[in-house]
């Protein structure tokens, strides 16, 4: 994986198939992931590994999520050009559900794209 501040807690490598989403939300939910997250990030990893599924040419799709108390950070790396944030299409609600529902999220274009977000309600107010 690529920039997480910490070891993540679970790491998973998935075939670019439509049962890799539901694979990915699965393993979050059954990894220590807080009751109080578990419907935003399970929705947030399902649009995320989805897109990658449909928009990395092919290759593996690889998962890394940090789960604590009231925060989740989930990065997917595939082997996408990856996109410009402030420059994606109106098409779709998968990205905008990200933006509405995560506390912060990216993106990072390098060996691949990367597409991370993070849940925390260990803070009253989110920040974008």
């Amino acid at each position: 994986m690529a920039v997480t501040a910490s070891t993540p807690t679970l790491t998973l490598t998935l075939a670019p198939v439509p049962e890799s989403a539901r694979h990915a939300r699965h393993a979050v939910a059954s990894n220590g992931l807080d009751s109080d997250l578990e419907h935003t990030v399970s929705l947030l990893v399902t649009e995320v590994v989805t897109n990658s599924i449909r928009h990395a040419g092919g290759g593996e799709i690889h998962v890394g999520a940090t789960l604590a108390p009231g925060f989740a950070r989930v990065e997917v790396l595939d082997s996408g050009p990856g996109f410009d944030p402030d420059h994606r299409t109106k098409n779709g609600f998968g990205l905008r559900l990200v933006d509405k529902l995560a506390t912060r999220w990216g993106v990072e274009r390098g060996r691949g794209s990367l597409v991370w977000f993070e849940v925390d309600r260990r803070r009253r107010r989110f920040s974008r």
